[in-house]
């Protein structure tokens, strides 16, 4: 216990002693005078510049009242930057002016002042350094009659909005810019809108007051000055890199990459950059945006140098990815494409172990009006030897069909990103016995009951087309994950595991489909 209060006490002499250092630092600098602000700088030739700029633009009175104020004065040196600036010099003038006053023992590390110009100004301490904003503090606590006044070593820029940064992108950020902006709605505000009269019919008219709303304020306010949010930024080719991967991925399983995808990808990118809160330390975990969406930054990779913003920061993406378990809702191909493999590359396909025949059937036939659809089911008929003794199984790797520049239809391999996926299949279901499934080796589902029409005949079940039962999921044979960092191939193995109602050794297989989970990123 006595070591434990000795070490205890050691680390307080050690934290005020440093507290004392750093104090001491700046206030050995101090001055007390009896002057007001404004009086007192005219008295001091180093910010002779500043002042006359403070009156040039009407702001120095400000400097005389009867209020407490903290002014960043600048020395004559630094002042030539504020004549070469093509910003608005009133506004930036007063923003090395703030409300109340802040000596050094109330300028701490993260603190946001408000300055007269309504844009923070960040205070925070680098090697021993305080700043605000870009600025290294210089001369500290020269306290006059209504506040105090600290030097520092360059004019400061104001920061701007995470908003107003975004409105003032070119070119090469457009597609995040004009699709943020596009949500906006301007609305008349009648409770800031000064009544001035009445016109000829009777109706009041207004000193109009205008506010622009976004749907986008409401998680995450990125036009207001007292917000503290992140946002992530995509630049246009960022964003068609991104665009180009999905095409590329898409190719691989089969689908084609329409609108509706492109539009599913720009929401959840819109919906996945902006942060309600600062983000530090970027890189150190997973990230939930102001709408919920999942972010990865070891997926999403970002410049960790980030823009300071006057309510928060920007870091620009350098790689984006649409996650897998948003723009992939099914992968799903047919057994019976076995038939438009030419025999010699069967066998580097498909495995077959006692199966005594293998053949494509014809089975039923069905029309979907609505769709204006009519199709013939058509299956993979393994048949096996019930009295061998010995399961019949197909080990295949998945295919889909492809187009051939001659016209004719040949095949390739179905590639997929790794992760977690629900693996669904569809059979013809009636009789037929029970099956054991693996993918790559791994058991995903034993002595697996698959006779019942619900779910498992055809696609006919889960998640179909609204209003048919076209096109669906199928019967859910269970959870799996494709192994890997990058796209690829797969193994499915299906296995007699014996009879149900039926008394033959056939298995018959119509589809598979893979669903991404929510934990496939």
């Amino acid at each position: 216990m006595k070591n434990i209060v000795g070490i205890l006490l050691l680390m307080l002499v050690v934290a005020t002693g440093c507290k004392k250092n750093w104090n001491d630092h700046y206030e050995d600098q101090g001055t007390v005078s009896d002057l007001d602000l404004l009086a007192y700088l005219k008295t001091q030739p180093q910010y002779s510049l500043f002042v006359s700029k403070l009156e040039e633009y009407g702001i120095a009175e400000e400097l005389s009242r009867d209020q407490e104020l903290t002014i960043w004065a600048v020395p004559n040196d630094q002042m030539a930057v504020l004549e070469a600036s093509t910003e608005n010099k009133a506004s930036i003038l007063k923003y090395h002016i703030n409300n109340l006053k802040y000596d050094i023992g109330k300028l701490k590390d993260g603190l946001k002042l408000i300055t007269l110009n309504g844009k923070y100004l960040m205070v925070s301490r680098k090697d021993d350094q305080l700043h605000v904003g870009d600025a290294a503090l210089t001369k500290a606590n020269q306290f006059c009659k209504n506040g105090v006044v600290h030097e520092i070593d360059q004019l400061l820029t104001p920061d701007v909005s995470i908003y107003d940064y975004l409105r003032g992108l070119g070119s090469d950020y457009s597609i995040i810019r004009d699709s943020v902006l596009a949500m906006n709605d301007t609305i008349f505000d009648l409770s800031n809108s000064i009544p001035i009269g009445v016109d000829p019919t009777g109706n009041t008219l207004y000193d109009s007051v205008f506010t622009i709303t976004n749907p986008i304020f409401e998680k995450a306010n990125i036009r207001s000055e007292f917000a503290n949010v992140t946002m992530f930024l995509p630049s246009n080719q960022v964003i068609k890199n991104c665009f180009d991967d999905l095409k590329r991925l898409y190719d691989q399983f089969g689908k084609q990459f329409l609108k509706e995808d492109s539009l599913i990808a720009y929401s959840w990118i819109k919906e996945a950059i902006f942060y309600n809160e600062i983000i530090d330390n970027y890189g150190t975990k997973d990230l939930t945006s102001a709408f919920n969406r999942a972010w990865k930054p070891t997926v999403q990779l970002v410049d960790p140098q980030y823009k300071r913003m006057s309510n928060g920061r920007i870091f620009n993406v350098t790689k984006l990815k649409i996650p897998n378990n948003v723009h992939i809702r099914m992968i799903k191909q047919l057994f019976h494409y076995y038939e438009y493999v030419p025999e010699h590359e069967k066998p580097d396909l498909f495995t077959l172990a006692n199966v005594t025949g293998i053949e494509p059937k014809d089975r039923d036939k069905v029309s979907f009006p609505t769709l204006g659809i009519e199709l013939t089911y058509r299956t993979l008929l393994l048949r096996g030897n019930i009295s061998d003794n010995l399961p019949a199984s197909i080990d295949f790797t998945p295919i889909m069909l492809e187009r051939k520049p001659d016209g004719s239809t040949g095949y390739k391999v179905v590639e997929v990103p790794p992760g977690e996926y629900n693996l669904y299949m569809g059979f013809l279901a009636k009789n037929h016995p029970f099956v054991n499934i693996y993918v790559d080796g791994k058991l995903i589902a034993k002595s697996l009951n698959v006779e019942p029409a619900t779910p498992w005949n055809y696609d006919r079940a889960t998640n179909t087309v609204p209003g048919t039962k076209y096109n669906g999921w199928g019967g859910l044979v269970g959870p799996l994950v494709i192994e890997g960092d990058k796209i690829r191939s797969f193994k499915i193995k299906v296995e007699f595991a014996g009879l149900g109602k039926g008394t033959v050794e056939n298995i018959e297989l119509y589809h598979w489909a893979l669903i991404p989970t929510v934990n496939n990123y």
